[in-house]
């Protein structure tokens, strides 16, 4: 290596330094930050930069899925219930999706173009394909039709995601789902130091865009928007998985006080669940806290299902453990043919609970520790490749 390529990936080396400070910065702008937030910073950061490197390294032409909301990285609002692929493809190449559907509620296939609720997406259901009797199936999305199961690709399509969603995580298995470039691929060549360094620099930029989006543009675009403590109509953004409704609640609770909310399982509907997200839409501590539940994990009574939100534990079973933070948005989400009712939510002093949630149902520390466990083990094999 001479000076002036050791100069080149040293000058490359501090951009990517200069940006992660830029970056932190950018996060603490908010300085009325909660214990929570404030805690979970420096992970998301690290976070952050692996899922950038393994976007780093992805090509179009030789995709590879990756889990994009592993929970060091869950940027996105996204779902607990949910195991997430993701290729990186383009608009230039056809692609074959294929292997066999899991036991799992719902499995959606998408072709995404855009960031977020400013892209387009052409979306279809597992249920809908032809697929074979032993669960095995195949997709095309190209410009070509081919197969029985052809999906037109758009332009400026730059991702593929497959979403495999458990209704119940005891009895309910993912499927293996594989993707692949058609037609012959030129074998790679070895890259010069100028193209490493150009490839480099415009990762430095979608680095910078994305943690922008998520830590400060969609927080005051969208949920920021968003009255405190009030249910809004069920939605359905372009990013969404197909047929699922969303509706998006920003809470924010003094110490006394906690959240009930009270919905009614839609009609027919596979799936239901709820969640908590932070200030910046990441999950909080999804493999450790109960800060998610779906219809297998909660209490219901005649098609109706009542949860506590709140920043202490007091033995409820249907809890979302808000503990450490002092607002975020908690996302209800339903799998539905037509839109559902709008989720019901009431603050209440924590002095009110046993009006709410009856005192005699309450969990012991022992069966609270046992369902947190039972959920870690979900999590272990759920990440297993």
């Amino acid at each position: 290596m001479t000076t002036n390529d050791a100069d080149l990936v040293r000058a490359a080396w501090q951009r990517f330094n200069d940006l992660n400070s830029e970056l932190l910065e950018l996060a603490l702008t908010d300085g009325d930050l909660d214990r929570g937030s404030a805690a979970t910073l420096l992970a998301r950061l690290v976070g952050h930069i692996q899922y950038m490197g393994l976007l780093l390294r992805s090509d179009p032409a030789r995709p590879t899925l990756i889990n994009t909301q592993y929970s060091p990285w869950n940027w996105g609002h996204s779902n607990p219930d949910t195991l997430y692929l993701s290729a990186r493809i383009d608009d230039v190449h056809d692609y074959r999706v294929y292997g066999t559907v899991g036991s799992v509620s719902q499995t959606t296939f998408g072709v995404y173009t855009g960031k977020d609720d400013q892209g387009t997406a052409v979306k279809v259901l597992a249920d809908d394909l032809d697929i074979a009797d032993d669960g095995t199936f195949e997709i095309f999305f190209g410009r070509e039709q081919r197969g029985t199961n052809w999906f037109e690709l758009p332009r400026g399509a730059d991702s593929f995601c497959a979403y495999q969603t458990y209704g119940d995580w005891d009895r309910e298995a993912k499927g293996a789902i594989r993707i692949e470039c058609l037609g012959e691929a030129q074998p790679a060549e070895p890259q010069s130091l100028s193209i490493t360094v150009e490839a480099f620099d415009a990762h430095l930029a979608a680095s910078r865009e994305l943690f922008t989006m998520w830590v400060k543009d969609i927080p005051a675009r969208v949920f920021g928007a968003l009255p405190k403590n009030v249910a809004i109509p069920p939605m359905q953004p372009p990013s969404a998985m197909a047929g699922a409704w969303f509706v998006p609640i920003a809470w924010e609770l003094g110490d006394d006080q906690a959240l009930v909310i009270d919905y009614r399982i839609p009609d027919g509907s596979p799936y239901v669940g709820i969640c908590l997200t932070d200030r910046w839409s990441a999950m909080i501590d999804i493999e450790t806290r109960q800060t998610s539940l779906n219809l297998g994990q909660s209490q219901i009574a005649d098609g109706h299902v009542r949860i506590l939100l709140s920043t202490k534990d007091f033995g409820v079973a249907n809890w979302l453990d808000a503990r450490g933070y002092r607002g975020g948005v908690v996302t209800w989400r339903a799998t539905a043919p037509t839109q559902p009712g709008t989720p019901v939510i009431t603050v209440i002093g924590t002095d009110d609970i046993d009006s709410y949630f009856d005192p005699a149902q309450r969990l012991t520390p022992a069966e609270r520790a046992a369902t947190l466990a039972k959920r870690q083990r979900h999590f272990a094999e759920r990440n297993t490749p």
